[in-house]
């Protein structure tokens, strides 16, 4: 981020956008953002980093105040931002002592102008409320937080569909926020968006309001069972099982020193996705105690990503399943080895799937081949036909990196060892037609 676009939002997170704003609009904003600094959850591992966060906006607000034309009472409040950013920084030390009396001071003050005597009631024109904490403001908490845990491409994402929701909510105050609001939004999100796209605007509104409620900035969220049921069906196809073994039958022609063959076979045993069997590098293909061999589907290494930490995992290699070979896609592995090359592929992941999608798999298939048939139709292929074989939910989600929980390096998730999940794979392929 460049240094004018971190100062306009510093700018924006003090209030400093309001140039009618009075002091006690600031103050109060200024309460708002200190309590949420003091209540904010951090793991002990980030601190270092939050420190580095906070020492930037106490620098922002420095430059700020040396460069701006604020009001009287715009340098009062930057100065005390100051004040309360070194607090922040204080409590990721363990001392939260100076940001609570921060607070208290700030309570206690009001502007001397709508000072009244001990007789004058209050008027509702004289009281302050809380600024507004509109889906914008409260995204920029969320991220602020939650950001560093987020992929680039899922970061990505999550910020053009805050920004549509932001668009679409305006200035509606969450704090007072109606089922109603939300169910006039998901109205408005329906207009010209597939089903499928609406439900995933939805799952990220709902994934700020939990956060937002959780940490103290909500009380009530009515944002359950929100998304939408009807026109869901997926345009995504699945192979039949002749078809698969169609796919090998010609993933088999290729030669064994070809990366194209076994990206195909590894999609038909395993139900990867392509980038994951793309980034196989040939420390990821191990042969385990048992004798299983297996390929390790992790993000360790440079360039390497997986959806989520839940898709890490363990994968068998049946050989024979459809035709697979092992030993040679061991050799394979081996030559890839003596080249000294630790990467499996010979082309990337953009050229592969292109390759997949618009040559090998409809030269494979013939005239059985349909549209919405990809790579990505293996895994469906392997998820029915586990689901057609009675497979037990909790050994497909291990197979298909949907297990719930962190796995280890010799069992998934839920515990399953792996020459449980080998054997079941065995059985399954052996019934295969």
């Amino acid at each position: 981020m460049d240094a004018s676009r971190r100062l306009a939002d510093t700018i924006k997170s003090f209030h400093l956008d309001h140039p009618d704003a009075s002091w006690n609009e600031l103050r109060e904003h200024l309460i708002w953002v200190a309590e949420g600094l003091l209540a904010c959850a951090h793991d002990v591992h980030s601190l270092r980093d939050w420190g580095d966060l906070y020492e930037d906006v106490r620098t922002n607000l420095t430059e700020i105040a040396a460069t701006m034309p604020l009001s009287v009472d715009q340098h009062e409040h930057v100065a005390k931002a100051r004040e309360v950013m070194s607090a922040a920084q204080m409590r990721l030390q363990g001392d939260s002592v100076p940001l609570v009396r921060i607070i208290r001071d700030l309570e206690g003050r009001t502007d001397p102008s709508l000072k009244l005597s001990a007789n004058e009631p209050l008027s509702l024109s004289q009281s302050v409320s809380a600024p507004e904490l509109t889906f914008e403001a409260l995204s920029a908490l969320y991220m602020a937080d939650r950001a560093q845990d987020q992929k680039a491409s899922t970061l990505k994402e999550t910020k053009v569909c805050h920004g549509t929701l932001a668009t679409s909510l305006g200035g509606l105050d969450l704090r007072s926020h109606s089922r109603e609001d939300l169910v006039a939004l998901r109205d408005r999100l329906s207009d010209g968006r597939m089903p499928s796209t609406v439900n995933k605007l939805l799952v990220k509104l709902s994934a700020v309001l939990t956060w937002a409620k959780d940490n103290g900035h909500l009380v009530n969220t009515y944002d359950k069972k929100l998304k939408l049921t009807k026109g869901l069906e997926s345009t995504r196809k699945a192979f039949t099982q002749a078809q698969v073994g169609q796919l090998m039958d010609y993933a088999n022609k290729l030669p064994e020193t070809s990366w194209k063959r076994w990206l195909l076979s590894l999609g038909v045993i395993t139900g990867g996705r392509l980038n994951e069997i793309s980034q196989l590098t040939v420390g990821d293909v191990q042969t385990l105690e048992s004798g299983i061999t297996v390929i390790h589907i992790n993000e360790a290494g440079e360039g390497k990503s997986i959806k989520n930490k839940r898709s890490e995992r363990l994968v068998p290699l049946t050989d024979g399943a459809y035709g697979f070979d092992l030993a040679a896609f061991l050799r394979y592995v081996e030559a890839c080895k003596l080249s000294g090359s630790e990467a499996l592929a010979q082309i990337g992941y953009k050229t592969a799937g292109e390759w997949a999608n618009q040559q090998a798999i409809p030269a494979a298939l013939g005239d059985s081949f349909t549209g919405g048939l990809t790579f990505h139709s293996l895994r469906h292929a392997l998820a029915s036909l586990m689901q057609v074989k009675g497979v037990p939910t909790v050994h497909a989600q291990a197979v298909m990196g949907h297990a719930s929980g962190t796995i280890t390096f010799d069992t998934y998730g839920s515990g399953v060892p792996v020459d449980v999940i080998a054997e079941m794979l065995r059985g399954m392929f052996g019934r295969c037609p």
